[in-house]
Order: C-alpha cells, then sequence, then structure tokens
C-alpha cells in the first residue's frame, strides 16, 4: 500500500508536468514547479520498496542521486516563488546556493565510506561523523530553502484577489509544509546511523506517505485553474447551504414576527438554495426596516454595557449589539408597542451578497448564542411587562 502511494505521487506529478508544459509553460514559474514535480517525482520512484524489489539491490551512490534529485525540487520551487513575485530578482543565488550544497553533500557521502549490502548503506563506524554531517547539510539547505518558498509565495498570494489562484498557492505552500515534515524526518536517518552504523536505501511508511502527499498536495495546487472550475459549482452549493443554515435562527424569529416578510415556498423552491439564501437577506433587510419603528431608544447604550460586561471580543461587538437591536425590536413589534423611529441604521457593508450574508451570519450567531443578546431580551422583557399596548383592538 505505501508503494502504491509511492508511485501514485509519481504519477500525478508526471500529469502536472504534463499540463504544464501543454497549457503553462510560458507563464512566470511555470517551468520551475514541472522541474519540481520531476526531480520529487524522480526521488520517490528511486526510494520506493517496490523498485529494489523489481531490480534488486541498487549502488551505494543512487542513495545519494535521490537526495541530490530532492535538493534540486527544493531549488525549482525556490525559483517558482522567485518568479511570480511582483518585481522577481535574478535566481543566480539560489542556484549557486544550491549547486554549493549538492557539491558539499556529494563529497561527504563519498567521504564516509558508503557501501551497499542488500537494502541498506553501511559505512565503518569511525565514519559515522561523516555521513551525519552529509544528512545535517541536507536537512539544513531544505529548512531554508522551504522556508524561503513559504515566505515569497505566502506575500505574493496575499496580493492576489480571492479565487482559484490564490487557493492554488495555498495549496503549494500546503506542500511545502508537508515537504518539511519530510524533511525533518532525516533525523531517524540519523539516529539509525549513530546506533547501527547503517541507513536504508528504501523510505519508510511515514516518508513514504509524507512524500506522496508533498506531490499530491503541490501538483493539486499547480493545476488548480485547470480543473477548479469543473468544482465550483458544487462549491458554491455548499457554501450557500452553509449561510442558509447560518442565516436560519435570525430569519426565523423575524419570519415568526412579520409572515409576510416571506416569499411564497413555490418560488424558494423553484430558485433553489442560492436564491433562497439571496431572499433570506432581502427579507432580513426588508425586516429590519419594519422593526425600526418598535426599537427601544435605550436599546444601543443596553446592547453595549451588555457586550462589555460579558466580554464580547472587540471583532464581535458590532454584530452582537446589531443582533440585540433586533432581539429588542421583534419583542416589542410582537408586544404591539412602538416607539418614535431614530436615526439607527444597520451596519454598513459592501453593497455585495457575499458581503451581506457573512455579516447577517455573524448577527444571527449573536441573536441565536450571545448571553449579551439575552440579557438585553431580559430587559427589554422587563420594560415592556408595565407598558400598555399599542396594538389596534
Amino acid at each position: 500500500m505505501i508503494a502504491v502511494a509511492a508511485y501514485l505521487g509519481c504519477l500525478v506529478a508526471l500529469l502536472a508536468v504534463t499540463y504544464k508544459v501543454r497549457v503553462a509553460s510560458t507563464a512566470p514559474g511555470g517551468r520551475h514547479l514541472a522541474g519540481f514535480a520531476v526531480c520529487i517525482a524522480g526521488a520517490i520512484g528511486l526510494d520506493a520498496g517496490t523498485t529494489l524489489d523489481l531490480v534488486g539491490p541498487l549502488p551505494a551512490v543512487v542513495e545519494l542521486l535521490s537526495d541530490e534529485l530532492k535538493v534540486a525540487a527544493l531549488c525549482f520551487l525556490v525559483l517558482f516563488a522567485n518568479a511570480v513575485r511582483p518585481e522577481a530578482v535574478r535566481g543566480r543565488k539560489y542556484v549557486l546556493v544550491t549547486a554549493l550544497t549538492m557539491i558539499v553533500a556529494a563529497i561527504l557521502f563519498l567521504a564516509a565510506g558508503a557501501a551497499q549490502d542488500a537494502d541498506v548503506i553501511t559505512f565503518a563506524p569511525g565514519e559515522v561523523g561523516v555521513f551525519v554531517a552529509y544528512d545535517v547539510v541536507l536537512m539544513c539547505y531544505e529548512v531554508w530553502g522551504l522556508l524561503t518558498f513559504a515566505v515569497l509565495i505566502g506575500r505574493y498570494a496575499r496580493l492576489v484577489e480571492p479565487g482559484l489562484l490564490r487557493t492554488g498557492l495555498r495549496l503549494i505552500i500546503a506542500g511545502a509544509l508537508i515537504a518539511v515534515l519530510w524533511s525533518a524526518w532525516q533525523l531517524d536517518d540519523i539516529r539509525l546511523a549513530l546506533t547501527t552504523y547503517r541507513n536504508n536505501t528504501s523510505e519508510d511508511d511515514v516518508s513514504a506517505v509524507l512524500g506522496a502527499a508533498c506531490v499530491v498536495v503541490s501538483a493539486a495546487g499547480s493545476t488548480l485553474t485547470a480543473w477548479g472550475p469543473y468544482l465550483s459549482r458544487p462549491v458554491r452549493w455548499l457554501a450557500a447551504q452553509r449561510r442558509y443554515a447560518q442565516l436560519r435562527p435570525l430569519w426565523a424569529a423575524m419570519h415568526a414576527a412579520m409572515p409576510a416578510i416571506a416569499l411564497s415556498s413555490v418560488a424558494r423552491q423553484q430558485g433553489g438554495v442560492e436564491f433562497a439564501l439571496y431572499r433570506h437577506v432581502i427579507e432580513i433587510r426588508d425586516a429590519q426596516l419594519a422593526l425600526r419603528g418598535h426599537i427601544h431608544p435605550s436599546v444601543p447604550e443596553w446592547a453595549a454595557d451588555a457586550v462589555r460586561r460579558v466580554g464580547t471580543p472587540a471583532s464581535q461587538r458590532a454584530a452582537t449589539i446589531e443582533a440585540a437591536t433586533i432581539a429588542a425590536a421583534v419583542l416589542a413589534h410582537d408586544a404591539g408597542v412602538g416607539y418614535r423611529a431614530g436615526d439607527l441604521v444597520p451596519h454598513r457593508v459592501d453593497p455585495s451578497l457575499a458581503a451581506e450574508t457573512a455579516w447577517l451570519a455573524h448577527v444571527s450567531r449573536a441573536f441565536a448564542r450571545s448571553s449579551a443578546v439575552a440579557q438585553v431580551r431580559t430587559r427589554m422583557a422587563a420594560e415592556l411587562s408595565g407598558i400598555p399596548s399599542t396594538r389596534s383592538r
């Protein structure tokens, strides 16, 4: 199963290369990302246990070749991150650092006197320090390269508009973070070297899974703009379902107080969940306008005092105050008590459905769960208990 995962990683990487060569070979960084996939797939293929079963024990130098491919793959990652920057600098310094690392690693590996013995590499006890130095050089380079890559791509991703490209970049960064774990697993190689004076030529289970996961996630990120649009409709549907459920507590309370705000159920069913979400936003806003004449003048002050007492986080206070105002107004409406409409207006958000639903989701959550809102409800109920109804008889 582990070998299957490793070879699957190779296959996905090669498919990513094919896509990049055919579709995005001229895009900034596209060739570097393809180079990364080729090198990392080659390293996984050399290290997979099934490879050794098929072709038999390989020369010790193959272990060096596998590690050098991983170093080259990381260099391609850093070059990719540099190429997509708004003001990309020449990547020569990254290439020089990589070349120096590969040369030093090769010298240390050969100086350790490594020899092939079945499926392990052995070396003399007196050379264990040299082999450990070899592993340390590789780990230091990989940590430097992965951190450099993550920082560069992270800065660029923050400048990109929300969408498939930004999501793809984040997937690529996630692949790099998995690679950090993969690299850190070399500590197990150092432990084996210090205690047994040998090193396995094949990846163990943990390392193989981490390597395959790194390739799959990175390839998914690099090709997301190609296959991502096919997922946009179900993703939008799932997002609409989530937002619809989040708005439900607030809408249900308003609808119970003012049933006339709701569109007919037939029209709602025909339009689907996205249309229903759109209608919920309109209906909630319509209800807020209708409730303006039922807002007690002191409610905003009560709500502000309540959020301070319960320690509501600053980022949630505005939504909680709006939720408390709605809750108090619904109680006054149900009691038939009106007040002179003041200048209080709902919190202003960007004029888009996404912004409106995001804000109202915060309000709805506070409406249903906030203890500050519950305190305002209690205070409003006490206020109404001694006031005669103004509802028409």
